[in-house]
């Protein structure tokens, strides 16, 4: 820790921002993180030009001589430059700093960052380093990522296809509008051939939901037990049901209270693996990952543990 105003040994902190992050907001306050966090330390900041940029520049920073990795946006640009820091391995070559300026920040809500853009940019250098884990999927294309807070299979994955195409809303709102859009027009249970650390469920599912974290979506609280901290992946298992059941269960999972409905089984467990006849729509992180196009069938899920040092 350092007092305020004094510099972290000239830390050299390389700020990756989406200036597309909070409708803007990133690209207006771009100025102030720059002014505020020379106050600090040393530290650059390069906006994201394109998807998967962020998690370019991540993985260049370490050989650039750059202490600690920033994200300032939202869980979108978050996630990538973890992706970034930890590639194909188990662990981040560098420690994370957030600054939340998107419309979710589910990680940094959970790791209580939820202070202003300008006290976040503060806690990037006089904070102090919490290890954090990961989940890693692999599926049956050989295709591999990490992510931070969940995964989600089926209605999840369509409630989050749904959001890339509003525009208009962000955040909660925007998940909770493609969620409605999803009840009325969505309805498909494939059958899962699944397992829990071994065990073996098979059975038609709505969704199976796997969180690192307790938040997503901007406020959904599908795994409202989840931590970072205990090497294992929490998962909600949902059984077909009618749109009117579906409907009255939205309002329990801002709650977080339908872990105790009969329609869903809840588990913490250290590897899943799902499979499917049908091909998987996925997503991590509110990102997808796997299109009905893809034609995945099936994944395997881990926890990666201790993964990566944010400052919090």
């Amino acid at each position: 820790m350092f007092g305020k105003g004094c510099k972290a040994d000239t830390m050299r902190v390389k700020v990756i921002l989406n200036p597309r992050s909070g409708q803007g907001r990133a690209r207006e306050q771009s100025g102030m993180i720059d002014a505020l966090g020379h106050r600090y330390g040393d530290l650059d900041i390069v906006p994201t030009q394109r998807p998967g940029h962020a998690a370019e520049l991540a993985a260049a920073a370490a050989g650039e001589g750059y202490e600690m990795v920033a994200a300032a946006g939202g869980d979108g640009t978050v996630h990538e430059v973890i992706c970034g820091l930890v590639g194909d391995g188990d662990r981040a070559a560098l420690p994370l700093g957030i600054i939340p300026i998107g419309s979710g920040n589910d990680l940094a809500y959970g790791l209580g960052i939820r202070e202003k853009p300008e006290e976040a940019v503060q806690r990037v250098f006089t904070g102090t380093r919490r290890a954090i884990d990961l989940g890693r999927v692999v599926d049956d294309r050989g295709r591999s990522a990490v992510f931070h807070n969940n995964l989600g299979i089926g209605f999840d994955a369509i409630v989050v296809m749904r959001t890339e195409t509003i525009s208009r809303i962000q955040g909660f709102l925007m998940y909770l509008t493609a969620v409605l859009q999803t009840i009325a027009f969505y309805y498909e249970t494939p059958y899962m051939e699944m397992t829990f650390d071994g065990e073996p469920v098979n059975q038609r599912a709505l969704f199976l939901y796997a969180g690192v974290g307790p938040r997503g979506g901007g406020g959904f609280l599908m795994t409202p037990d989840a931590r970072w901290d205990d090497d294992r992946i929490d998962t909600c298992l949902c059984n077909p049901v009618g749109r009117l059941t579906m409907l009255a269960m939205l309002t329990r999972v801002m709650k977080g209270t339908h872990v105790t409905s009969p329609h869903v089984t809840m588990r913490r467990n250290h590897t899943i693996t799902a499979r499917s006849s049908s091909p998987m729509p996925i997503y991590v992180d509110g990102e997808m990952f796997a299109y009905p196009r893809d034609n995945v069938h099936a994944i395997t899920i881990t926890s990666v543990p201790a993964a990566v040092e944010v400052m919090v």
